[in-house]
């Protein structure tokens, strides 16, 4: 088992956040392990890197079927050799 990142760009015409959901949807069907995930909200993209663990076959498989998506504008995956660390904030909580 390798790691992969996942990179996800959606369209995100409308501020909310159900691209992401129905893209989380997507890989949570597939056979791999999310170890670590990045969301980056802008005026009209959403872009996710989504951090797995599992063999390249699934990796494209899950890549596949989010390409088919509407919403997504691009996908891709490469080998990831370190998963980042993600800071969680509280609700009420500034970063920085």
């Amino acid at each position: 088992m390798n790691n992969y990142k996942i990179s996800i760009t959606l369209l995100n015409n409308d501020g909310s956040v159900d691209p992401v959901v129905r893209a989380l949807n997507v890989i949570r069907r597939g056979k791999v392990n999310v170890k670590s995930m990045l969301t980056y909200f802008n005026q009209n993209h959403v872009n996710v890197e989504v951090y797995v663990e599992g063999i390249e076959d699934e990796v494209n498989w899950v890549c596949n079927k989010l390409n088919k998506l509407y919403d997504v504008v691009n996908v891709s995956y490469s080998t990831s050799i370190s998963i980042p660390k993600v800071q969680s904030l509280q609700v009420g909580e500034r970063n920085g």
